[in-house]
């Protein structure tokens, strides 16, 4: 294959492992639940009133990441992204409601 070839072969697996239809899904890979969600709440709502630059760095499980393969830790990094962004609308949610 030319390099052409391997990086376009390559961006159809990333894409095929992001719609979730990769073949090869291993299961060990971390799932947020419930309990989860509230801890991170109150990390999101730490990050959220201080600014933070970075808050990703801030939620992720470092020892957890270091465990996964790559395709592991791209599944994990962008869930655990989308779980941010849905617990960062749920403070502004409610920081409005106090408001008024």
């Amino acid at each position: 294959m030319e390099g052409r070839d391997i990086l376009k072969f390559m961006a159809q697996q990333a894409k095929n492992r992001l719609r979730g239809k990769d073949k090869n899904l291993r299961p060990n890979v971390k799932t947020i639940d419930v309990k989860d969600d509230e801890k991170l709440y109150c990390i999101v709502k730490k990050t959220v009133d201080d600014n933070c630059i970075n808050p990703l760095a801030e939620l992720i499980d470092i020892k957890y990441y270091k465990t996964l393969s790559s395709d592991q830790k791209e599944r994990y990094f962008f869930n655990l992204a989308d779980k941010y962004r849905e617990l960062k609308q749920r403070y502004e949610h409610e920081k409005l409601k106090q408001v008024n």
